[in-house]
């Protein structure tokens, strides 16, 4: 038989001999006591008399006699009541042998059956709606703030939604925590409700799809947030949703998020020149090469001292602060902490670069030696005057921004080339084996290799809709086809996207057309904000007259890049990178067809005579 009693702290001791748990573990103790501490024993221990010992023995519960005893120890509390040795306990007392005291101790710890994690956060909610904040929860079940306010996002979310989760049918594919956890992104109950039923009715209830529908999962703003953070976005007035469960967070200004995250990277490459480097850039605007093949000048000793890290801690405080003037102070002292690592000869000669991961990882390199200065300071030392230098280029990166443009041109013009469209994609796809480089257009048979896409028609669906088209009708298809397909961007001004390859396709479209989507894609603010001065004058020069040019070489480079968007685009210029070999706006230069017929000059025979002589 057995009876629930109350005995005290002091007559109940710990029995190894029949205890499962053989093993001591801290884990979850920590938990268990602040539980204990806030609503005392809730589950009575199971105990035996033992006449020798003249102590209660425990056959289960050995963990909660544990917590009581260390709470007795630091003069704590159970459900604020002071526990001492005199602490009455409940236990259930069982007059049991040894092998069944053991069987008993083994079923407590093996048989149980935990509860649903809804139920479990339905409960954390109900809790604050009778008033406890997050750290008053978290206290009296010992664990952090955060990990209860991300339970109670989950315990507020919609029935339906906490249902369907107990119920096994909201995700078919096994990770119902991933979509659970993306619905916390929602605004509202409503918007929960809607998004749940729409994406049941599509089965495509998923976390990824449950973010997208949020406006989550945009890789734009993930990486701008790794480069800026969002307190930064916050500060500048924007507003965001939190992904407590990851970093999926949802602004709702996404320019403002851009905007914030150059300004960041300005005030990195600001900082860098402040500290005396000759150049600064960001890694895009110097192409590929830069990394691999550009040298590197090694830095010196340049560690804080003593007083130095005591001051920077204390800066660092200041500023978490808010203290006025701190921030500008500690940024001070870096700088000057790691000028010393360099020499002013490194200065002169070296820059430094800003580095944008892919996923918006930012990292500097200082002490980056162009080409151009290395051969510089070589021909300096070995024949003491410096090479002529060649003509003024654009950068690769703007280089590649037009090359874009004229991709996006190309590919307008391209859908309204039906016959032009069906050769090019034919072409595309017979030499998609050799994956050249410099091709226009890119068509990849990947056949069984190929993931499965988004699209919910199918091939049979596909193939009979295309039977029923005319010619006419399948050559539009076609040209629609390669369109998607054209790919013009280069990274170098080497390769112009109307070279080689990009010259046929461009000469077979249009001319009207073609220029009139390139002059579409053209962004002219990106291009006179850009380049430098030499080309906006040469454009000037080309799109109006040599007057104007002449005006303008006087502007400063803010007043000349004004001057050119007012001024310039209207005129149906192009840069040469974005002038197909049909162009014939300013600038273009004129193509004969044909050699004019020149008249015969009897001086020219006395020179073949002489030299035949």
């Amino acid at each position: 038989m057995t009876s629930i009693r109350m005995v005290a702290l002091a007559d109940i001791e710990p029995d190894d001999a029949i205890n499962a748990r053989r093993t001591r573990s801290d884990e979850g103790i920590d938990e268990l006591k602040a539980s204990i501490r806030a609503h005392g024993i809730v589950q009575p221990l199971r105990v035996r008399w033992d006449a020798a010992a003249k102590r209660y023995k425990i056959i289960a519960g050995s963990r909660r006699h544990r917590v009581l005893c260390e709470l007795a120890t630091d003069g704590d509390t159970a459900a604020d009541e002071p526990v001492t040795p005199g602490f009455e306990v409940p236990v259930l007392i069982g007059d049991v042998d040894d092998n069944t005291a053991r069987e008993i101790s083994q079923a407590e710890n093996l048989i149980r059956l935990p509860q649903h994690e809804a139920d479990t956060y339905e409960t954390f909610r109900d809790l604050a709606d009778r008033g406890l904040d997050e750290s008053q929860i978290a206290a009296r079940f010992g664990i952090e703030p955060k990990r209860v306010r991300r339970m109670l996002a989950l315990g507020r979310l919609s029935p339906l939604i906490l249902d369907a989760w107990r119920e096994g049918t909201l995700d078919e594919r096994g990770r119902a925590i991933e979509t659970v956890r993306a619905f916390t992104l929602a605004p509202s109950i409503e918007e929960q409700e809607r998004v749940f039923t729409k994406l049941t009715k599509d089965r495509n209830l998923h976390g990824h799809a449950v973010m997208l529908a949020f406006g989550g999962a945009d890789g734009d703003v993930k990486k701008w947030v790794k480069m800026a953070g969002l307190d930064a976005y916050k500060a500048a007035g924007g507003a965001v949703t939190t992904d407590l469960f990851g970093d999926d967070h949802i602004v709702a200004d996404k320019a403002l998020m851009h905007r914030v995250a150059q300004e960041s990277i300005q005030a990195k490459l600001d900082g860098l020149k402040a500290e005396g480097w000759s150049w600064v850039s960001t890694d895009k605007d110097l192409g590929y090469y830069w990394k691999h093949s550009w040298k590197r000048e090694k830095p010196g000793d340049g560690k804080a001292t003593a007083d130095e890290k005591k001051r920077i801690k204390k800066l660092e405080k200041a500023e978490a602060k808010g203290t006025e003037g701190a921030k500008g102070e500690l940024g001070a002292l870096l700088i000057d902490i790691a000028s010393r690592q360099w020499t002013s000869e490194q200065f002169a000669k070296a820059g430094a670069v800003v580095e944008i991961g892919y996923h918006g990882d930012v990292e500097i390199v200082r002490g980056v030696v162009k080409p151009a200065a290395e051969k510089k300071a070589s021909s300096a030392s070995s024949s003491g005057a410096p090479k002529e230098k060649g003509p003024p280029t654009i950068s690769n990166a703007l280089h590649q921004r037009l090359s874009g443009q004229a991709t996006l041109a190309v590919r307008q013009a391209l859908q309204q080339e039906p016959r032009v469209g069906l050769v090019a994609l034919l072409a595309g796809f017979i030499t998609h084996r050799r994956l050249h480089a410099d091709s226009p257009v890119r068509i990849y048979h990947e056949g069984f290799a190929k993931k499965h896409g988004e699209d919910k028609e199918t091939f049979a669906g596909v193939f009979a809709r295309l039977s029923d088209m005319t010619d006419q009708e399948l050559f539009t298809v076609a040209a629609g086809c390669a369109a998607e397909a054209v790919h013009l961007e280069r990274t170098s001004i080497g390769r112009p996207p109307f070279n080689s390859d990009g010259a046929p396709l461009a000469s077979a479209i249009n001319p009207v057309k073609l220029t009139g989507a390139l002059l579409e894609a053209f962004d002219a603010a990106d291009y006179f904000g850009g380049a430098s001065k030499p080309f906006v004058i040469t454009a000037i020069r080309e799109a109006l007259n040599d007057d104007e040019a002449r005006k303008a070489e006087k502007m400063k480079k803010a007043e000349l890049t004004a001057f050119a968007l007012a001024n310039v685009p209207q005129t149906g210029w192009l840069p040469p990178e974005l002038r197909a070999p049909t162009y014939t706006g300013p600038g273009a230069i004129p193509v004969l067809s044909e050699a004019p017929p020149t008249e015969h000059d009897p001086d020219f025979d006395e020179i073949d005579e002489e030299e035949a002589a």
